[in-house]
């Protein structure tokens, strides 16, 4: 038997390489896009469409192909899809990809197609990432799902929203009747299923779930992975709620449930943002409370999703509860293995779990009582803290509410990169502030001294105001809370927060990945263990000694590195005498030659130099001024070859910064050469489309120019070859743990930035190592460089990321896009 399935592997592998060969061939004629277009050729080939393969014309074989699906119901309806791809492929690459066809045993390829498209599928998708559209729900949360279901074979299953019909693929129910609105999508769908051998009972239709909901039938179970957090272009009324819904995941719950037989089940996987929206939200989590409508909760853990880090939950919706009165929280943060840097969920021990039905660390029951007193926040991690002995934060607080801050008027304006977060140096005054113009309403006066709290953030950063008599303002998203210091000492309560037990509690309670959310009832709950005040002026005393003796030290420092600077700087000054006059003498060659141009030809400047890029000559001169105006800043500044790390960071908006830096370096960029600034959809969706960094827009300049510079010299040794340089920015939500895996070192207390730039060059040699991409004068690769790049790179980022470790580098498969990618971290403010 073990000889059979290892025979099956190895067959599995070889005929999946042999397609793959075929996509190498394709990737001359199409675009990336339409690379799938395989599946539904190796799929026909498979089912005898595509014969003769002997006759030397590669049109009469498509010729004949054509007419057998005329005649083919199912290959008939996916021609439209596919036809004007295979219409333009070229001569050479049909010839081509036919003959590599005839190499594939047709016996071998049918017996073993669903693990064959499987892999080839799988590879695709990943090759071509998040910009092919497609998503491939983990196999594992699939089969998890419909374990859970626990249907009977001749149940009817309604899936909306179905994708590449993930679960359709994993039921065994004789009726399936599945709706996908993108069309390509939906022809890869169709493809799988017949994979699969799903055929008689399963309908998969090229349909918008939405407008066309299937309101003709009850159903057994329906199940939906749908777009996260996707606005309804047009509201939808409930009854339910009295009033309109304008989010996808509302919709599905209500006409959801509203389509189940009397003991059906409604499966959903959500983003966990669901669990503690409010909002039209509370009204109908309300309503499924009060009705019993919700069975089960389940958190999955981070990072199980290709296409996005936002971290997601499965929720079980029944007709008929199984316990009526309780929901069943579980918390499966925690079920799964590494993969490399991936994730695989743990789904057979998850359902082991939830059969046993066990109360455990796990697992456990939450009365409908408990959920109200919480206000209908689901998020599971409240539900499973441990009770604490102490008192309350809100029985020696109080909040200032504060009078609302004048618009247009000048005042000290306090943000959250502004808290201290440090209890050695914790205090802040208004002469630490600068006077801002107040834009919105929402700025709050405050007058007396107080506690200062980021309540969306990823720590607290609780700080000490103290009032002298110049009054601060601060955003909604900073609370202000007066303290009985009879009961508490400001800085033994500051110190308090960092207390193992207060952050089990606070952990427990904060929702959201990037920008955490702590609301503010959860934050007047959590218990401190509070000695007598003469205990807290005791280790008060302590906490005070021990940082005078730190500032000591730091002041020592400082003045050491004032010395290295002062002869830094004095080093910049020679170098920027240097420089001047050729830099000046350049300058003044550009305008003669300008105006000379100007002299010839008036219309110069719209000359073109390249036809493909709409490259003109004053984009050329326009590129040539502001390198030049860069190096004298370069040398002005301080920031060249005088000093790696010894700069000074300032605030900079960072997509701004990408988009111009992409922007400038295209224009000098040589025409087989594309370059793009990707922005990960999670960045809209976690972060508004706001990172704000403390960064040295020059130092990132160098560094940037460094990594698209090694592509240039030593990735792309065809100098006539096309190829791409790709600059990617998401959120990087892995822990500290996770984070090491990357040759990340990162500060739990800070959010974070991942910038990704692969390139689709030559790889990496072979063995070579971080270690040896920045260490100075290591020589690798034919180009024999030198990696001098490498190490500025990695000092930069150091000195962005307060000295740690913030740089990787990554060797990608064979057979992906880019061969090479190096990418880093940076703590956003």
């Amino acid at each position: 038997m073990r000889e059979d399935n290892n025979r099956n592997i190895e067959v599995v592998e070889h005929i999946s390489n042999q397609i793959w060969s075929c996509v190498d061939i394709l990737r001359s004629s199409v675009i990336d896009e339409n690379l799938l277009v395989i599946l539904y050729l190796i799929s026909a080939y498979k089912d005898g469409l595509i014969k003769n393969l002997n006759d030397t014309e590669p049109y009469n074989i498509l010729s004949d192909f054509r007419n057998e699906i005329a005649h083919d119901s199912y290959y008939s309806k996916l021609d439209a899809v596919y036809r004007p791809i295979i219409d333009n492929l070229f001569f050479e690459t049909l010839n081509a990809l036919f003959y590599h066809f005839s190499l594939i045993n047709r016996r071998d390829l049918d017996q073993n197609f669903p693990e064959i498209f499987e892999y080839i599928l799988k590879k695709l998708v990943d090759f071509q990432g998040k910009r092919s559209g497609e998503f491939i729900q983990p196999k594992e949360i699939s089969k998890l799902i419909i374990e859970l279901a626990d249907i009977h074979r001749n149940a009817n299953v309604y899936n909306p929203f179905a994708g590449l019909a993930s679960f359709g693929v994993c039921l065994n129910t004789r009726e399936y009747h599945g709706q996908e609105i993108n069309t390509f999508t939906w022809a890869i769908g169709q493809l799988r299923l017949r994979a699969h051998n799903k055929g008689y009972g399963f309908s998969y239709e090229l349909s918008d779930s939405i407008k066309n909901w299937d309101n003709s039938q009850k159903f057994d179970l329906i199940v939906a992975t749908p777009p996260f957090k996707m606005r309804l272009k047009r509201p939808f009324y409930s009854d339910v709620i009295n009033d309109n819904y304008k989010d996808v995941e509302s919709f599905l719950i209500d006409k959801g449930i509203h389509s189940l037989n009397n003991n059906g089940k409604l499966i959903t996987v959500f983003s966990l943002s669901f669990l503690f929206s409010v909002g039209r939200l509370t009204k109908l989590k309300k309503w499924l409370i009060d009705n019993d409508l919700i069975d089960t909760i389940i958190t999955l853990p981070s990072g199980l999703l290709s296409n996005t880090s936002i971290p997601v939950c499965i929720i079980i919706f029944k007709t008929i509860s199984s316990r009526p009165g309780y929901v069943k929280f579980i918390d499966a943060s925690s079920f799964f293995v590494k993969n490399g840097p991936n994730k695989l969920l743990k789904d057979k021990e998850l359902v082991e779990l939830i059969h046993e039905d066990i109360e455990n660390e796990f697992l456990k029951y939450v009365t409908t009582d408990d959920i109200y007193k919480n206000d209908f926040d689901l998020s599971v991690g409240r539900y499973f803290l441990k009770d604490i002995e102490g008192t309350r934060f809100s029985e020696f607080s109080s909040i200032i509410r504060g009078l609302r801050a004048p618009i247009n008027e000048h005042m000290k304006q306090v943000q959250i990169r502004n808290l201290k977060d440090d209890v050695f140096d914790s205090v802040l005054t208004t002469n630490e502030l600068e006077n801002t113009l107040i834009k919105r309403e929402t700025f709050r006066i405050i007058d007396e001294s107080c506690l200062l709290i980021a309540i969306r953030w990823n720590t607290l950063k609780p700080t000490y105001f103290s009032y002298t008599g110049d009054p601060i303002v601060i955003p909604s998203a900073i609370l202000a809370l007066k303290l009985d210091e009879s009961v508490v000492d400001p800085t033994f309560l500051i110190n308090e927060f960092s207390a193992d037990y207060v952050k089990e509690q606070l952990n427990s309670y904060r929702v959201g990945s990037v920008r955490p959310m702590l609301r503010i009832k959860d934050l007047e709950n959590i218990k401190f263990q509070l000695p007598s005040m003469q205990e807290q002026k005791a280790k008060v005393s302590g906490i005070i000694e021990l940082s005078k003796r730190l500032k000591k030290i730091e002041s020592e420092k400082e003045n050491i590195l004032s010395g290295v600077h002062k002869e830094a700087t004095e080093s910049s000054t020679s170098l920027s005498h240097i420089l001047g006059k050729p830099l000046l003498s350049i300058g003044s060659s550009i305008e003669i030659i300008q105006n000379a141009l100007s002299n010839l030809d008036p219309d110069w400047k719209s000359h073109l130099i390249s036809q493909k890029r709409q490259f003109t000559l004053v984009d050329a001169f326009d590129s040539i001024t502001k390198n030049v105006k860069y190096i004298q800043e370069l040398a002005d500044k301080n920031t060249s070859l005088v000093s790696v790390s010894n700069f000074e960071l300032t605030e900079l908006h960072f997509l701004k910064f990408l988009s111009e830096f992409v922007k400038d370096e295209k224009k000098s960029l040589k025409s087989n050469i594309s370059l793009k600034l990707d922005i990960h959809e999670d960045i809209k969706d976690l972060m508004d489309n706001q990172v704000l960094i403390k960064g040295n827009s020059q130092k990132l300049r160098i560094l940037l120019i460094n990594l698209l510079d090694n592509a240039k010299n030593h990735a792309f040794t065809d100098k006539e070859k096309s190829n791409k340089i790709n600059i990617e920015i998401l959120p990087f939500t892995n822990n500290e743990e996770e984070a090491s895996y990357f040759n990340y070192d990162i500060d739990g207390k800070k959010s974070y930035v991942e910038v990704k730039v692969s390139n689709t060059g030559s790889p990496f040699p072979k063995d070579f190592t971080l270690e040896d991409y920045v260490r100075k004068n290591f020589a690798a690769g034919k180009t024999r460089n030198r990696g001098l790049g490498g190490y500025e790179v990695y000092e930069i980022l150091k000195a962005h990321n307060e000295g740690k470790s913030a740089l990787n580098i990554i060797s990608n498969k064979e057979d992906a896009e880019y061969t090479t990618t190096v990418s880093f971290i940076i703590p956003i403010i």
